[in-house]
């Protein structure tokens, strides 16, 4: 019986005997940027902080490549190891950042893979970007008012309402999910709550009330937080939000908290 209560009890603390034992279940982290287009060809990669996790493994491969090939290590144009702390995420407070010394041009795919200690989750799901300028390309307006109360951001493809604020008065994370999901607008029905990374991807920092590009069409933008649909690793009732006034991230309780809600979409690719 003493036999069989010692088994029991090394079989809950772990190997070592030590509450780490019981931390051994790995989140999945959220990109975050870059998404899109951007300027920079060595940019700051931002992701979403897994509780536990004590370091991070980031990938970026070339979005032109073999589908016999997309697996491969040798395609991996980074492939980087950070801890918590050289991500300045270990307080799980905030977004982990890095920006890795290595140049990238062209049109990419990331991902990052979230471990406690040599035990990794899953891979995050993948996020396209296009970094530097390609010579000769024709030079877009990073928006396009589309004229039916829709806005095009031709960085992302992605399609915003023109009115950051259609439901005038903010709502819990539930409401604000099933008021995108049932929206019907400019003839439309596949509205949705955009997520982590598409509604950071409006952001501009170096502006104020609000955070946004100086040339935005946007009409009133709340100067408060909006909810996106990224929910934080593990809790399903702690949801990432954006605030309009200078750009931070937050997660939030789902607990009669009230935020913005800004509908987006897949918008066409093309513009004539």
């Amino acid at each position: 019986m003493v036999v069989i209560l010692l088994v029991g009890l090394l079989g809950f603390l772990g190997c070592s005997g030590s509450d780490e034992g019981t931390a051994t279940s790995t989140g999945q982290a959220t990109p975050v940027a870059p998404f899109g287009t951007t300027d920079s060809i060595t940019p700051t990669y931002e992701w979403t902080p897994v509780q536990y996790a004590t370091r991070y493994r980031l990938l970026v491969q070339d979005a032109i490549q073999d589908s016999t090939t997309q697996d491969s290590a040798e395609t991996h144009i980074i492939d980087e190891w950070y801890t918590a702390g050289e991500a300045g995420c270990d307080s799980e407070d905030g977004l982990c950042m890095v920006t890795p010394d290595t140049e990238v041009r062209g049109k990419y795919n990331w991902m990052v893979i979230a471990c406690v200690g040599d035990h990794c989750g899953i891979s995050s799901d993948a996020l396209p970007f296009s970094a530097g300028k390609v010579m000769g390309a024709p030079v877009l307006a990073r928006f396009s008012d589309l004229g039916d109360g829709t806005v095009l951001d031709n960085d992302t493809t992605l399609m915003w309402t023109k009115n950051s604020s259609i439901p005038e008065a903010p709502h819990r994370f539930a409401q604000g999910w099933n008021w995108c999901r049932y929206l019907t607008y400019a003839g439309y029905d596949d509205w949705r709550l955009p997520s982590l990374a598409e509604l950071n991807s409006l952001i501009d920092r170096s502006q104020l009330n609000p955070a946004l590009p100086p040339d935005h069409p946007f009409i009133n933008v709340e100067l408060n937080y909006y909810w996106s649909s990224t929910h934080y690793e593990p809790n399903d009732n702690e949801i990432w939000s954006v605030s309009m006034i200078n750009g931070v991230m937050i997660y939030t309780y789902d607990n009669g908290v009230e935020h913005g809600v800004w509908p987006v979409r897949w918008g066409k690719i093309d513009i004539k």
